[in-house]
């Protein structure tokens, strides 16, 4: 297997100019035809808080349950809703399966599909974690079996610590599986955690050790700024259900997508000369998302990319800050190193260099460079709206959905401009989004790295 880069443009070109002016470069990473998929290591971390327990009733039972008592309206920050006044009756509850049913469920089939030389893990969570499978071969399918059945009655408490569930999980995956063993953390939630910067910093570690972390959201109240973070930081998939029975779908593409894997724990490393500074990072594909460039020192920086994927390359926009013309140029311009590029992966790596060219006559912009500009625009006038929202902002927060709608409108999304739209109209009647259509919005931004680059 060969690692391949590639930059557009091959040479950028600056008009010249006595002061320091903004340029993109978009890298292309992936691999040739070869590489064949390694085995899999995985550590699945569930929150198991009382959320996740609750019967999800049908419309009929629901009815028979107001009218046996059994439900009340309350109000809930002045909104009237609907809660479950007592115990759900055994007849009701035997066929009304709960969010962590539909996951037992889901990591049954995962079970039936692991080889002898993949390995999983299973971690409980909510107040306190407890790991309920210790990392074992897939061909101990009767103890991973009844480690997976524990969860539908482990009480760990009311509070939810994912942090303490992500402790638990890397801790699996740190002594398991052989050399070359693709190591994916899951995690599976519903609501919202303490200790949101303890989980980031996990991330982080899980990175540096090669661990991506894939997260699944559940509904519409959990923690998308978080776990969107966590999966970008550490180069993971993020993936929105709305309803608990498509848990087992999302489970079943996470183990594809690991089965997939061809380079493993892929790094971008980027050397700068004096005077170039790097703005912003944003990967493209596969999904639409900030990236952060780490370093103690400034003209070395390290992108985490997470595993490249068989036939999924990875695209990043880089935005430049590049220096002013350099003195004395050539007759036909002047050319200046602006970045030293080198991706490796386990013992592959490839190099290349992005040069500039100041001339009077500079090329046009690539229209795929252009395509992937406005959607990294786009994606950040999202994410600042809801930064906004989480200040209490509402005014900023409705002028930048509007102002996203009209850049996705511009690129072709209708659809997603009228979620956005219809997100600010909320804002404006009540002063909050609504938990469903504030994550669709997100998440579909993200889904934008899905299409081809023209």
């Amino acid at each position: 297997m060969s690692l391949l880069l590639q930059t557009l443009p091959q040479l950028i070109t600056l008009p010249a100019r006595n002061e320091s002016q903004i340029c993109y470069a978009m890298i292309t990473l992936a691999t040739d035809a070869g590489g064949v998929g390694a085995s899999v290591s995985w550590a699945l971390v569930a929150d198991a808080s009382r959320s996740m327990r609750i019967p999800i009733v049908s419309e009929e039972q629901f009815r028979e349950l107001v009218r046996a008592g059994g439900a009340q309206e309350v109000l809930v920050d002045g909104v009237p809703v609907w809660q479950i006044a007592g115990p759900v009756p055994d007849e009701i509850r035997a066929h009304s399966p709960s969010a962590l049913d539909y996951t037992a469920r889901a990591l049954h089939s995962v079970v039936e599909r692991l080889d002898r030389q993949d390995r999983f893990s299973l971690v409980a969570c909510a107040e306190q974690a407890l790991t309920l499978v210790p990392s074992m071969g897939g061909d101990r399918r009767a103890e991973l079996v009844a480690g997976i059945a524990r969860l539908r009655s482990v009480r760990l408490g009311e509070e939810t610590d994912l942090s303490s569930g992500m402790r638990l999980g890397l801790a699996e995956l740190a002594h398991a599986g052989a050399p070359g063993t693709v190591r994916r953390l899951i995690l599976l939630t519903d609501g919202f955690t303490e200790h949101a910067d303890a989980c980031m910093a996990l991330a982080r570690q899980a990175a540096e050790a090669g661990v991506s972390i894939s997260t699944l959201g559940l509904g519409g109240e959990f923690q998308d700024d978080l776990l969107t973070g966590l999966a970008d930081v550490s180069g993971g998939r993020a993936s929105f259900m709305r309803r608990a029975e498509q848990i087992p779908a999302a489970v079943a593409a996470e183990l594809d997508a690991a089965r997939s894997v061809v380079a493993q724990a892929l790094q971008l490393e980027l050397q700068l000369p004096q005077g170039v500074e790097v703005r912003r990072v944003t990967r493209i594909s596969p999904t639409l998302a900030p990236l952060e460039a780490l370093g103690d020192d400034p003209r070395r920086l390290l992108i985490h990319l997470g595993d490249l994927e068989r036939g999924t390359p990875i695209r990043l926009l880089l935005e430049l800050l590049a220096p002013p013309t350099p003195p004395r140029p050539a007759p036909n311009g002047a050319r200046r190193r602006l970045c030293a590029l080198r991706a490796s992966s386990a013992d592959v790596e490839v190099s290349a260099d992005l040069v500039a060219h100041y001339t009077a006559t500079p090329a046009p912009t690539p229209p795929a460079l252009l395509y992937a500009a406005g959607r990294a625009t786009a994606m950040r006038l999202q994410r600042r709206a809801i930064d906004a929202v989480n200040r209490g902002d509402a005014t900023s927060a409705m002028s930048l959905l509007r102002a996203a709608a009209a850049r996705l409108h511009d690129l072709g999304e209708a659809e997603l401009a009228q979620v956005a739209l219809h997100e600010a109209a909320n804002l404006e009647a009540t002063g909050t989004t609504s938990g469903v259509g504030r994550r669709e919005l997100t998440y579909a931004t993200r889904r934008l790295g899905e299409q081809e680059v023209p």
